[in-house]
């Protein structure tokens, strides 16, 4: 069996590529070990947005003074409906662009050949490779994943009842969207963060407001604490916290992060160099160590981000093909974070400035004002601009708002330089909305606010 170029793994850093290069003519085969569309459509980004999207819904009832009868179970099916039509949909690209997938595990062999264990069990031959293999769940000693009372991201979305309590443990993205989530579906939810706040890589400014924002919904967060032991009974687990504490409840969350599948995949025997976490080395090509044996996405480090994988995915797609592609700008790559009140930012953090020893200007606006904002129940919301000292350079973006998702893309026009804020100052923004967020603070920065109050 031969092809021109292999991709193993069928993930958001994995089927770009595999598109692509089927529309270039190439002889394309996939090597998927579970389900297409990996890590993000099967148990991160699309069940998760599902969840979120729901659970929104039934905060904003009961905000009202309403109710909403939610049946766990068909929450669940509906969630798993939407995963299901995002595989499809990869499915039928790959068959209307003759991309031959192959079931099994994708283990390299020498001469870039690679050998699919575990399913179809055939060899293929190649010339060249993309690695999009992805990360698991980090599991955490003493709280091993069961799937049943111990869960990762993977079974947390797949519970066919309604747990009565969770404790999350991990206070990071993951930990505190499946916190937001699950306290509006009713949940008693609590967060166990060993670090002095969660999201410890963001401002404390951001992750007070998250913590407030949580802390409404009902959310249990506890900071500085670690577990210092565990026990299992038939229904539920009790937590002995560091602190002296102990709470009972029916499942635990364990979200501390994720390590990549570079295990088992044979890389260390053809000379593909791995870093000390494990991670695919590679160069701004996006090219390993090996000639011809490209990877992307979370298996190569960086941020583990969805659209930062696609974009490599595209990137080294042509690559392969020897068409020139741009390098990706990692600091131009949002983060979002999914929780009602929202959290999305591009550019560097205070912190990492101050690490730097760049020094800055913070320009910093509550959004309370904007009828968007108070209608979306976004208390504790704010944008921060982090600039160069004679504002020529905007070095960061910080929202803390709903739908801060989706505002954050107006700013990176003004982060890479291509807006100034003279511009952004006079555009009609569309009313009602958080975007309007950016006209604000621009005013805000060319001293000429028009809902925000400055004292002479």
């Amino acid at each position: 069996m031969k092809h021109d170029v292999v991709v193993v793994g069928s993930g958001v850093a994995g089927y770009p590529a595999a598109i692509m290069l089927a529309r270039r003519g190439l002889k394309v085969a996939v090597v998927e070990e579970h389900y297409l569309g990996g890590e993000c459509t099967n148990y991160g980004c699309v069940p998760s947005k599902a969840f979120y999207h729901i659970a929104e819904a039934a905060r904003t009832v009961r905000k009202v003074g309403g109710s909403a009868e939610l049946p766990w179970e068909s929450i669940v099916e509906w969630s798993n409906s939407m995963v299901e039509a995002a595989r499809q949909g990869i499915e039928y690209l790959f068959e209307s662009y003759g991309v031959k997938v192959y079931n099994g595990k994708g283990v390299i062999k020498e001469g870039k050949r690679v050998k699919v264990e575990n399913g179809e069990n055939v060899e293929i031959e190649t010339e060249k490779v993309l690695l999009a293999l992805g990360t698991d769940p980090s599991p955490l000693p003493g709280l091993e994943f069961d799937g049943k009372l111990v869960v990762s991201n993977r079974e947390i979305f797949q519970m066919r009842e309604r747990p009565g309590s969770l404790a999350i443990v991990g206070g990071g993205v993951i930990g505190v969207e499946v916190a937001n989530a699950l306290a509006n579906l009713g949940v008693e939810v609590t967060v166990v963060e060993k670090s002095n706040q969660i999201l410890p890589f963001l401002d404390s400014d951001v992750a007070q407001a998250i913590r407030g924002h949580l802390k409404r919904r009902g959310v249990n967060v506890l900071e500085g604490v670690e577990i210092a032991g565990v026990e299992r009974g038939e229904s539920g687990v009790r937590l002995k916290l560091s602190d002296g504490k102990e709470i009972a409840v029916d499942k635990v969350l364990v979200a501390v992060g994720r390590v990549p599948k570079t295990s088992g995949v044979n890389l260390e025997n053809v000379g593909v160099e791995l870093d000390s976490a494990g991670f695919v080395k590679v160069s701004p090509r996006l090219e390993t160590s090996v000639p011809g044996i490209y990877a992307a996405g979370d298996v190569v480090g960086g941020p583990l981000l969805a659209h930062k994988a696609m974009v490599e995915s595209m990137i080294a797609s042509k690559n392969i093909v020897g068409k020139e592609a741009h390098n990706i700008d990692y600091r131009l790559v949002p983060l979002t974070i999914f929780t009602g009140l929202e959290v999305a930012y591009v550019g560097y953090t205070e912190k990492e400035l101050s690490r730097l020893g760049i020094k800055y200007v913070r320009y910093k606006v509550p959004l309370n004002f904007l009828s968007a904002v108070k209608i979306k129940d976004g208390s504790y919301s704010f944008i921060k601009m982090l600039v160069s000292e004679d504002s020529s350079r905007v070095y960061g973006v910080h929202i803390v708002a709903p739908n801060a998702s989706e505002v954050i893309s107006a700013f990176i026009p003004v982060v890479i330089g291509k807006m100034m804020f003279e511009d952004v100052s006079q555009l009609p923004y569309p009313h009602l909305t958080v975007g309007e967020a950016l006209r604000e603070i621009a005013l805000l920065m060319l001293g000429e606010p028009v809902h925000i109050l400055v004292r002479k």
